[in-house]
């Protein structure tokens, strides 16, 4: 199957970084240091959750790609969105299904860090073994170095500088986050949207093929969480943050890579926008299927005791 191109504006990279760069402030805004610390006092959760965001996920959308004969702009894409942290809104998400908030936003500083370094590694050794999705990346000329570059930028410097702001001005960090939450998401969404009016034709052309893909890929990350998460042990409330923080992975990141560093590849930037939409409503049904259990448990128990 053909997928045509897509519209794109170089001169919009810019911006688009400084959107993403925002986010990444606004979410280290809201991470005090000791969100750190406390990554010590739950290895169990932490390597659960890190193993299968960093390790298992990547793996296996790897071997899904060989296995599916897709696309190979759609299949880059994919092992992109695998490589990448989860995103701040899993926190709300696990907040909302009844989960352990703060091994969420524990997880999500931890994979934050570790993504600067992880995920270029993984997404360049996991797509060697795809000969025509490597194809994409040779003709785009693909630098890692670039790619590793790109993540100090838009990840590593504004997380540092949002996490040192919080450190020293509390108060004023508590100010900005409240403002960069709402302002940043909405600009991220207006490009976003500009991007999908400008190329509504190759998104209502390939809808149906692409929204199955993202399912299936999205609900492989949301099981896989869980599994990990069940597989060491984890108490229900832990088990629940470990799979929202899974399957929720950061596509804006990803979105914003595709148009930095592979030219707007269309079948990339499709697969990502699909992702990005996807896993928010995938997130909240997971968490209201998690808090529908937690009721159904607890009238269960009402009516034994009567």
């Amino acid at each position: 199957m053909e997928i045509g191109p897509v519209f794109y504006d170089s001169s919009a990279q810019w911006m688009l970084n400084l959107v993403l760069a925002s986010m990444i402030f606004g979410l280290a805004l809201d991470i005090h240091w000791q969100d750190f610390k406390r990554v010590i006092t739950m290895p169990k959760a932490v390597i659960a959750g890190l193993g299968a965001q960093f390790l298992l996920l990547p793996a296996l959308t790897c071997a899904l790609t060989l296995l599916v004969d897709l696309p190979p702009g759609i299949e880059l894409g994919m092992m992109l969105v695998a490589s990448c942290p989860g995103g701040a809104i899993s926190n709300f998400v696990t907040h909302l299904s009844g989960g352990n908030t703060a091994l969420s936003i524990s997880l999500t500083a931890a994979a934050s860090a570790t993504a600067v370094i992880m995920m270029p590694i993984n997404f360049m050794f996991w797509s060697q073994f795809n000969e025509p999705a490597m194809a994409i990346m040779h003709a785009i000329d693909v630098d890692s170095e670039q790619l590793f570059k790109s993540l100090i930028l838009v990840l590593a410097i504004p997380l540092s500088g949002g996490l040192l702001i919080r450190a020293k001005f509390e108060n004023a960090a508590k100010i900005l986050h409240k403002l960069l939450k709402n302002t940043s998401l909405l600009a991220l969404i207006a490009f976003i949207l500009i991007a999908v009016v400008k190329n509504n034709q190759a998104f209502l052309q390939h809808l149906w093929f692409l929204l199955m893909i993202v399912v299936v890929h999205n609900g492989m990350a949301f099981l896989l969480g869980y599994l990990s998460a069940r597989s060491a042990g984890l108490d229900v409330r832990d088990q629940k943050a470990v799979t929202i923080e899974v399957g929720m992975q950061n596509a804006s990141l990803a979105i914003a890579i595709v148009f930095t560093q592979f030219d707007g590849q269309a079948g990339m930037a499709l697969i990502c926008a699909f992702w990005g939409t996807w896993h928010i409503v995938a997130g909240l049904t997971v968490a209201l299927i998690f808090k529908q259990q937690k009721s159904n448990q607890a009238l269960t128990k009402r009516g034994e005791k009567t």
